[in-house]
């Protein structure tokens, strides 16, 4: 995929000089930014490329403080032109990690770190510690989070951006939502606005499903024909210039019942009630009680959604940039602290087995003072 540059060199060195200092804190003598299809933002944050083709293509990013070169980029996407959309003049066309991303680091460099730790393919690690005896390689992944938590105001125009592609999406959605609508084709109708609204890819399958599934809080389309009564959710994301959007919306065909309304508008409330206590300085911690609050004082503190055992209690957010999972956790163990800057997904979750569910999901940029919200989409989307 070719588009242009969303950002300056300095920009880049600007992310690139604030890394280095963390690492320097860190006693890191190097840093590796990691990028598979499956776990993408590491290396889009710090060179501005990830490969656009598959699963088979990855990326790496390299700084080494007072290396020759100081800065790298290493893929096997040759087909993208990586060197005209990186800010960077040393790129390495490789298919074989292994051996060049050893050959690129000074023996010195025995302590690294690596953004985007839990994806590291084993032959990579295993050829980094053989290159050098006593090399500590460790999880820098949060050190890299760190720095890109608070956004440049030339990152939250491309978020502004990507977010109002999204709205595109949800908006196709709401429209061809009818009695004997397709999920697939509105799964067509979605993808379709995405793209024609200007998006570079789909960083996700857009996630469409009705009926007995919203109850659920994920689900993916089939070809189930809707009826009357039917919730229906879509979940889509799109990516623009390395960025990823993620909006979610839910709606009826026709009027729902009242103990489903009552679902869908707790949900709406507990949004409201997070954007409310969204303020600089807060605990993340706060933001998410705040919504548990709501659901809890309309009796539906037991639906909150935890698909698993171990899945984070009171998980209703979290940040978003390059990465589609970044800094704050909206959650109730979270340490982090609300700052100007951040960019934060909601994303109130309900279900109640047997009786219906809902997913807002929407973007909102904290700001000095009231947080500004990133979707024009109306957050109640359903029959009133």
């Amino acid at each position: 995929m070719s588009y242009p540059r969303a950002f300056a060199k300095g920009e880049f060195e600007r992310r690139a000089a604030a890394v280095t200092s963390r690492m320097r804190d860190a006693g890191l003598d190097a840093l590796i930014a990691y990028s598979v299809r499956n776990s993408q933002g590491p290396v889009a944050y710090l060179g501005g490329y990830e490969p656009d083709l598959g699963l088979h293509d990855v990326s790496y990013f390299l700084l080494i403080p007072g290396g020759s070169p100081e800065a790298v980029l290493v893929t096997n996407g040759f087909w993208d032109d990586p060197a005209s959309r990186t800010w960077v003049d040393d790129v390495v066309i490789s298919y074989k990690f292994e051996r060049s991303l050893p050959e690129l680091l000074p023996s010195t460099a025995l302590r690294i770190g690596v953004a985007g730790f839990d994806y590291l393919p084993a032959p990579v690690y295993l050829g980094l510690k053989a290159a050098q005896p006593g090399r500590e390689i460790v999880d820098a992944t949060r050190l890299v989070k760190e720095v890109a938590q608070i956004k440049s105001p030339a990152e939250i125009e491309v978020i502004r951006t990507c977010m109002s592609i999204n709205d595109c999406g949800g908006r196709a959605f709401l429209a061809n939502v009818h009695e004997g609508a397709n999920e697939r084709l509105l799964q067509v109708a979605v993808e379709q606005a995405l793209m024609q609204a200007g998006a570079d890819g789909l960083y996700y399958n857009p996630q469409i499903y009705s009926g007995p599934s919203v109850d659920h809080g994920m689900g993916m389309r089939t070809d189930r024909v809707l009826r009357a009564g039917d919730q229906v959710q879509v979940d889509c994301g799109a990516m623009y210039r390395g960025y990823r959007g993620d909006l979610s919306r839910v709606t009826t065909v026709g009027r729902a019942a009242p103990e489903v309304r009552h679902i869908m508008e707790t949900t709406a409330l507990m949004y409201e009630a997070m954007v409310d206590a969204l303020r600089p300085s807060t605990a993340a911690a706060d933001v998410a009680r705040a919504g548990i609050r709501v659901a809890e004082a309309h009796g539906l503190g037991d639906c909150l959604y935890r698909p698993t055992s171990d899945h984070p209690a009171g998980m209703l957010g979290h940040g978003i940039g390059c990465w589609v999972h970044e800094l704050p956790d909206i959650q109730l163990d979270s340490t982090d602290v609300i700052q100007p800057g951040m960019v934060v997904v909601f994303e109130t979750i309900l279900g109640r087995p047997g009786t219906g569910g809902a997913k807002i999901e929407d973007a909102v940029l904290v700001t000095e003072g009231t947080p500004e919200r990133l979707s024009s989409l109306p957050v109640r989307t359903w029959p009133l």
